[in-house]
């Protein structure tokens, strides 16, 4: 049974994306504090002993969490994938198949560059009005983004 687990993940793309598909974001830690104490504010919340300030708060983290979470793996994700490219163009434009135009691609990338930053600005501003507690939501995020 070891050996089968071991050569699973004895490739490159096995090490690879074996270490994107494991440790899922509710074995963390925080993630299970998070998780109680949104029940236990929940609770006390049903139960008319308090606010449900900290449901709230317990919940924005847990989502904060899991956005990170998966933005951290996406990011490993599209990391590999434009190494790839950047090394096919490469070869292909070391070998002459293909000639690239740089002002282009440079003024293609910067329009892009300035949609995604206007975008992140409006997702930054919706979810400062949508997260009750956007503090415990951005931690969350930095949490989950730093989980390894």
């Amino acid at each position: 049974m070891n050996a089968v687990q071991t050569s699973a993940h004895s490739g490159f793309f096995g090490k690879t994306f074996g270490t994107i598909l494991t440790s899922p974001p509710w074995t963390a830690k925080p993630f299970l504090a998070a998780g109680a104490t949104t029940v236990a504010g929940f609770g006390a919340w049903l139960n008319d002993m308090m606010s449900p300030a900290l449901a709230r708060g317990g919940a924005s983290f847990l989502g904060g969490f899991l956005i990170g979470w998966a933005l951290r793996k996406t990011l490993m994700i599209a990391l590999l994938i434009t190494a790839a490219l950047a090394a096919l163009v490469f070869v292909l434009k070391s070998t002459g198949w293909i000639h690239l135009e740089w002002n282009l691609i440079q003024a293609d990338v910067t329009h892009t560059l300035d949609w995604a930053r206007g975008k992140a600005q409006g997702l930054k501003e919706a979810a400062g009005g949508y997260l009750s507690a956007f503090g415990a939501g951005a931690a969350g995020a930095l949490f989950g983004f730093l989980r390894k």
